[in-house]
């Protein structure tokens, strides 16, 4: 099969859409199909590991570390690059089928298909407008966040729906269930995610280590368990939270961190490298992950690789993938009393870290596989092209 990507990044450490997208043009090239590839070139990504059935066209190059959508001069460099490139390239390669991540790509990926009839198939894993009453005017007293995003989001989400594609490729059932009340009518798939399981690393564990990883964006919630630590450290002091990522809350975070005189507690890392976030990942006790809105959450999916427990808000699909004081905890997304008694009472019994740990990995290697997203994949593809 001749499957052509859209995707403005292709990385393994800027977001799970473009790590997703990164694995599937792998493991695909390494069945035997061919796969072509239009995105961004980010300065300092390795692109060096691609398969030889993999051939890459990059729009342009430009500075990206994750956390923001790129500019609005970007987005349209991009659908206009992705449109010009991709609509020659199905012409010469007889391209089957066309698979976008999202918004900017879609949009490039409809008018392609619309002028060359070329099947196209679309990754929808959020839908940010149903995020909670007033989102986009939440997201636009961020700092440094455009405006114009916030005015035309909920614009832009509902005409991605319009735009032309044969079908939805989407990620649990509560994404599924957020696209049909947005209105979506064409097919959606939905193929559980993976990650690689060949990365991860045993560490001593550090008991009074816990880790958050993701965005700094205010529906990821990161200030409920910045505030739960004040109350933990009251009965150990010494308790530290490890934060990684960035964004356009961080520096609101920091100074929450400074009021609350949690300096020597709460550890802002930024971006890391890969090894780093997982030697860090490895050394925890716990990942805690409070947001309120996902698709999926990867990186639940990492800290079950590397045998941790997780924490998550009571919002979906957050419980469909964490049992209840089984492999982790499901508690009240802004009750910080309540995610400082979980913590507390799991500091005090340091052999659950383990014993939720192994259940995760257990879970992970059992259910989130790289052959199962595959073969959803292909089987979505062969579906479309009929």
């Amino acid at each position: 099969m001749k499957i052509l990507f859209i995707t403005q990044f292709l990385s393994t450490t800027k977001g799970g859409g473009e790590y997703l997208f990164s694995i599937m043009a792998n493991e695909l090239a390494k069945k035997g199909h061919r796969i072509w590839i239009i995105t961004h070139k980010i300065e300092g990504e390795n692109y060096k590991n691609l398969h030889k059935n993999i051939t890459i066209h990059f729009a342009s190059s430009i500075k990206y570390e994750g956390g923001l959508p790129p500019s609005i001069k970007e987005n349209i460099s991009f659908v206009f690059e992705a449109f010009r490139y991709g609509k020659k390239l199905i012409k010469i390669q007889k391209i089957d089928i066309i698979h976008s991540n999202n918004f900017t790509p879609a949009l490039a990926s409809s008018w392609i298909s619309y002028f060359t009839k070329c099947p196209h198939v679309t990754a929808l894993w959020d839908v940010f407008s149903l995020c909670g009453k007033n989102y986009w005017k939440k997201w636009a007293k961020q700092k440094n966040v455009s405006r114009v995003y916030a005015i035309l989001g909920s614009r832009f989400e509902k005409m991605i729906l319009s735009l032309r594609h044969d079908a939805i490729h989407t990620i649990s059932n509560t994404s599924r269930n957020d696209l049909l009340e947005f209105g979506a009518k064409k097919p959606i798939h939905i193929i559980s995610p993976t990650i690689e399981n060949n990365k991860f690393t045993e560490n001593k564990v550090n008991q009074l280590q816990f880790i958050y990883i993701g965005r700094l964006v205010f529906y990821k919630n990161v200030e409920t368990i910045i505030r739960c630590i004040k109350t933990v450290k009251k009965q150990f002091p010494r308790i530290k939270l490890i934060i990684i990522g960035g964004g356009p809350q961080k520096q609101e975070l920091e100074s929450l961190v400074l009021e609350l005189k949690l300096e020597n507690n709460v550890i802002f890392k930024g971006f890391t490298t890969e090894k780093e976030k997982n030697d860090l990942l490895s050394s925890s006790a716990a990942m805690l992950f409070p947001s309120m809105c996902e698709g999926f959450g990867l990186v639940i999916l990492e800290a079950f690789l590397s045998s941790k427990p997780v924490f998550v808000a009571d919002k979906n699909p957050l419980p469909e993938i964490i049992e209840n004081n089984i492999d982790g905890y499901v508690i009240e997304a802004k009750n910080e009393n309540l995610w400082a008694q979980k913590i507390i009472e799991f500091m005090k019994k340091p052999e659950l870290s383990k014993q939720m740990g192994e259940k995760g990995m257990k879970k992970a290697k059992n259910h989130y596989t790289v052959e199962k997203m595959i073969e959803g994949i292909e089987k979505m593809y062969c579906s479309i092209i009929k």
